[in-house]
């Protein structure tokens, strides 16, 4: 790997969250440091198996509990 190298920082890690409507435990992928406005932020748009609540890409993963 090149020293200095930011690919890294651009890839999406993986959260546990707590869906708001059902608690069910939900995993999310979130935006890493590489864009600073879009840093912390959900990178897809992911489902709650449980009740279909809808966690849309875009949204800060500080407004979910995490797990």
């Amino acid at each position: 790997m090149a020293q200095g190298c930011q690919e890294g920082k651009a890839t999406p890690t993986m959260a546990e969250v707590i869906c708001p409507k059902c608690g069910e435990v939900v995993e999310v992928f979130v935006s890493g440091g590489a864009v600073a406005e879009m840093a912390g932020r959900l990178t897809s748009e992911e489902k709650c198996p449980k009740c279909g609540y809808v966690f849309k890409e875009g949204a800060p993963l500080s407004d979910f509990r995490t797990a």
